[in-house]
């Protein structure tokens, strides 16, 4: 079917865009500025993300138009650049008024997510690769022409993809620059991570977001958001993370320097000074990620294009962009001559090594999980040893066999697609296939098609079946 209202788009709904149709699969989250959802382009199958502007109905219509006009500035931006830290946007246009795009979907968690649910500082190396990553991103765009200035850097802006890739998201407030003036139009950024010049007092410039990553770092490194226009002390840092040396702390109290002179004068130069603390060298987690293929009819257009060179990126031509098959990312850590790269931080650690010593990520393949299941009929406990693991109840009319099979434990309740239980990097997620009567996880119901990352001792619930999720 194809929508003709201005509801919320359902699953199943298809979606005529500028360069092919899309199925929605599913909500992933909305906010007031619009809704995101899970896609399928039915060209090639690939999945995809679709967002719409979506305003409140009460906004004034001032925000309205404010709101998209930088959803529109940030579809526009992001279809012209090609950076394996940022998403690739494979198709804009408008839908019943309102502008859509469809990016790339990347999967993991933000900055923010990792320190709230780590609830601790993170180490010092860890960082480290995460800073070089975000500088080797910033130098791309500095180097584009004319210059574009991000704006606003912060933990929550910055994915972080189960292969340890970081990706930059929300280019709403983005500019170009504008070489002359002595300050910007409109202040804008997040405070504790926005420099002085942001507040209306100058010009942002490279610099600017120079500031912004080393206030993000700072955050990572002490489990403490920036205070606003600060920057900190000799000895602040350390005191709070014990893996972080005098140099390092230097590095980051250089780059929040108050005076933009005072600063790296490029992102490329922050990078230098960054790898010049890691303890073995660097490894670019991105060497290994292969990008979704875009739409065949997408036009080749003059933009700059990631060319690592050393340990800095320039920018270059654009070459033809051609239609090639999906292919699924190698997240196995490639062997290295005096050791293992860990596929999530990129660290080189020791030969033999089980655990990384930059970020404690398990090297090798993560270790199988059970489920302790207990219904009515008795307990059992069963390997997760194949994926998906789909929960259901059996239909043989249809030739229809879940791995877990409830049908003479929960009494009619589950569905025969009820859930599934997937690896998503190291880590499982449980996932409810819009089953009839829901699934609970630790007593809260899950929604619909989207996918929960698994802890030891998290209890599943489908009717009267429990399975408690352990580790191996």
């Amino acid at each position: 079917m194809f929508a003709t209202t201005t509801e919320l788009l359902t699953p199943e709904t298809i979606i005529r865009g500028a360069r092919g149709e899309y199925k929605i699969l599913g909500m992933i989250g909305r906010g007031g500025m619009g809704a995101v959802y899970r896609a399928q382009r039915l060209a090639d199958g690939t999945i995809w993300a679709l967002k719409e502007m979506r305003p409140q109905q009460d906004a004034p219509p001032s925000e309205a138009e404010e709101n998209r006009r930088l959803f529109e500035q940030e579809a526009a931006l992001l279809e012209q650049l090609r950076h394996p830290n940022l998403p690739i946007v494979a198709d804009r246009f408008e839908y019943q008024g309102r502008p859509v795009m469809v990016m790339e979907l990347v999967p993991g968690q933000t900055l923010e997510d990792r320190i709230r649910e780590t609830n601790a500082t993170l180490l010092e190396q860890q960082v480290l690769g995460y800073g070089i990553q975000v500088a080797r991103v910033l130098h791309y765009l500095h180097s584009l022409t004319p210059p574009i200035i991000y704006r606003d850097l912060k933990p929550s802006n910055i994915m972080i993809t189960p292969d340890g890739v970081l990706k930059l998201i929300d280019f709403g407030v983005a500019r170009t620059h504008k070489r002359g003036k002595s300050k910007d139009t409109v202040a804008m950024g997040s405070a504790g991570y926005a420099p002085p010049e942001q507040y209306g007092k100058g010009q942002t410039d490279a610099r600017s977001d120079v500031y912004a990553l080393g206030a993000t770092l700072l955050h990572l490194l002490t489990n403490m958001p920036p205070i606003p226009l600060q920057t900190p002390a000799a000895g602040g840092i350390r005191k709070f993370n014990l893996s972080v040396d005098e140099q390092t702390e230097r590095v980051i109290i250089k780059a929040m320097a108050a005076d933009q002179a005072a600063r790296f004068q490029s992102a490329a130069e922050f990078e230098q000074a960054l790898l010049g603390r890691l303890d073995t060298p660097y490894t670019d987690p991105t060497a290994r990620i292969v990008p979704p293929p875009v739409a065949p009819a997408m036009p080749t257009l003059p933009v700059a294009q990631y060319q690592p060179q050393g340990d800095i990126t320039v920018a270059g031509p654009t070459p033809q962009v051609a239609s090639q098959p999906h292919v699924a990312p190698t997240i196995a850590p490639p062997p290295i001559a005096d050791g293992v790269a860990c596929n999530r931080c990129g660290r080189v650690n020791k030969a033999g090594a089980r655990f990384c010593a930059g970020c404690g990520a398990p090297i090798g393949p993560p270790p199988m999980a059970r489920l302790l299941i207990t219904t009515p009929r008795g307990t059992w406990e069963q390997k997760i040893d194949r994926m998906p693991l789909r929960i259901g109840r059996r239909d043989p009319r249809q030739n229809h066999y879940p791995e877990l099979d409830l049908a003479e434990h929960d009494r009619g309740i589950a569905s025969r697609n009820h859930a599934v239980i997937n690896r998503d990097g190291d880590y499982y997620t449980v996932t409810d296939l819009g089953s009839t009567n829901g699934t609970l996880l630790n007593e809260a119901l899950l929604p619909a098609r989207a996918a929960r990352r698994l802890r030891p001792g998290d209890r599943i619930k489908i009717g009267e079946v429990e399975m408690e999720f352990r580790g191996s």
